[in-house]
C-alpha cells in the first residue's frame, strides 16, 4: 500500500504542552502562592484541586498541592469560626 502524502497534516495529539494553570504554578513564586491560598481559600483551593488534577509537570503540580492545601485549611477554618460566632451570639442572648 502507497502511504498517502496528507496524513502528517493531522494534528498531533498529546504532544505534552502545558496548560495556563501548569505555567502559572510552575512559574509563580511559592510565597505568592502560600499568600492567595491564604487570602482567597475557596477560590484558592478550586484552583488548586483543578491544577493538581490537570497538571502534567511535578513542580506544577507540587505548588498546586500546596495551594490545595492552604486553601483547604482557611475554607474549613472560616467556617468553623463563623459557626463559633453563630453559637457564641446564641449563648449571649440569654
Amino acid at each position: 500500500m502507497a502511504r498517502d502524502d496528507f496524513d502528517d497534516d493531522r494534528p498531533v495529539r498529546g504532544t505534552g504542552e502545558l496548560g495556563p494553570l501548569d505555567k502559572m504554578f510552575r512559574d509563580t513564586n511559592v510565597v505568592v502562592l502560600v499568600l492567595f491560598g491564604l487570602c482567597c481559600g475557596v477560590i484558592a483551593a478550586v484552583f488548586g484541586l483543578v491544577g493538581v488534577l490537570t497538571a502534567k509537570d511535578p513542580k506544577a503540580k507540587s505548588n498546586a498541592t500546596l495551594v490545595l492545601i492552604i486553601g483547604g485549611i482557611m475554607f474549613a477554618l472560616g467556617l468553623v469560626l463563623n459557626f463559633m460566632g453563630v453559637l457564641g451570639g446564641l449563648a449571649g442572648r440569654r
